[in-house]
Formats: C-alpha cells, structure tokens, sequence
C-alpha cells in the first residue's frame, strides 16, 4: 500500500502491550531511497524522553484508515532502547547498538535495500542475516530527515525549480515510490506531479535542493497529484506512462 508522508506523520505505533507513541518523521536512506527508522514520540509515558526510534524490521501491519502501525515489541523493550537526542545525527556506531539490543540482522550487509533481503522483516532476527567476511560492507550511513528535505527545491533538467511537497512511501518494503513535486512557481496554480526517485539526481545539502532528469514540459505532462488515487491501479498506471 502505498501512503504519503502526511497521512504516516501523526500516525500511532502500537506495541504487544500498548500504544508506544506516534510518529513525527522518519528516517530514510538516500542511496536506497528506503525508510531505515520512524521517529516516534513516546511522552508522556516515558519522563524526560523526546524521542525513539523503530525499525520497520519490526513492522507486523499498517492499519491505513485508523493510522495505527503494529509491532513485535513490548513497551518494555522499547522504554530500554538506545536512546537519541532530538538533533544528534543518527551514526553508525548508534545503529549497531540499537541493532544490537533488538537482535535485529544488519540491514548494510548485502547488496539489496535490507541486507541480503528486499523486505526488513526478513531481518527481525540476527540468525537470517548472513555472516559475511567484511563486517562494514557500508561503513557510514546516509540517513536523512523526510521532514528537513520537505520544501527543499528540485531543479528541472531545464533550470526550471519546484519544490518538494511531499514523500510517498510503500509499507510492503517502506521504499519511496514518488515524491511529490510542487511547480507554483513556473507552472498556473502550482500543479502538484508524482516524481519516481530514478528520475533525480543530486542532492545538495548547502543549496537544499535535488536536481531532475525531467524537463520541464515533461513534468507539465505528468499527472496532476491525487492523494485519493494514491492506490488507485489506474491513476498509477498513467503516472508511471508519463515518467
């Protein structure tokens, strides 16, 4: 299924135990374009903590209409996390701690989005992740905040400029499928078009912007963006046409 950032943003996390919190953003890889942790609130069960982070290994569904995601941990579990502050980078050496209090399977051993496997689940236990030779096969991490790049600008292969608006994800592997482009400032009224993740380049921290493959009459031709229609086989099949 496929969700918006918006509609994940708000939503409740939901242990074997109760509720743990609700997501304020996420944390995904921009060499794979694929969600590595939800950022969750879990005040005001927990005094003083800001923040937690989960894992999609950890996943067992997503309730669309009711925004309530359920995972295979206890609160317990949770509260006893690796902590993190609100601004501090997420690193490397944090990611082997908190995979190794979970007992998770390393997801930058392999080649594919998650380690040896396309979808994090397959992770959920140290035991199905391969034992490799090398044990840093990615030795740094390019985590990103979804809501920091939100508005960064994307740059037309014709220098033309729109900006992002919003992330479209796929909870089966919690891999970005589009990114909503706005074009307010060179197109009438700011239609809004679904960008595929193939289609940019570079991104650039310093000047907050990704660069696009597109033209700008080509991104005139895509469809405009629907978020009914996000899952709608027919309205996919013609973005799709049009990228």
């Amino acid at each position: 299924m496929l969700v918006d950032l918006n509609k994940l943003n708000g939503s409740t996390i939901n242990a074997v135990d109760g509720e743990i919190g609700k997501v304020k953003d996420v944390y995904f890889d921009d060499r794979y374009w694929t969600i590595r942790f939800l950022v969750v609130d879990i005040q005001p069960w927990v005094p003083l903590s800001q923040k937690t982070l989960i894992s999609p290994i950890s996943l067992l569904d997503f309730n669309f209409e009711e925004q309530l995601l359920n995972v295979s941990m206890s609160k317990d579990l949770v509260k006893h996390s690796p902590g993190i502050e609100e601004h501090e980078p997420v690193s490397r050496e944090f990611e082997r701690k908190y995979f190794d209090y979970y007992g998770y399977g390393y997801y930058w051993m392999g080649p594919e989005p998650w380690g040896q496997y396309t979808f994090p689940t397959a992770l959920v236990t140290r035991q199905k992740a391969p034992v490799l030779e090398q044990d840093d096969v990615q030795p740094s991490n390019h985590l990103r905040s979804a809501d920091e790049i939100t508005h960064y600008g994307i740059v037309a292969r014709d220098g033309k400029k729109g900006y992002v608006k919003d992330f479209i994800w796929d909870t089966d592997n919690w891999s970005l499928r589009f990114i909503v482009l706005d074009t307010r400032e060179w197109l009438p009224g700011g239609k809004k078009v679904l960008i595929a993740p193939e289609k940019l380049g570079s991104l650039s921290w310093e000047d907050q912007t990704l660069t696009c493959h597109m033209s700008v009459e080509q991104i005139k031709a895509c469809p405009e963006y629907s978020a009914e229609k996000l899952n709608d086989p027919d309205y996919l099949e013609a973005v799709q046409k049009a990228l």
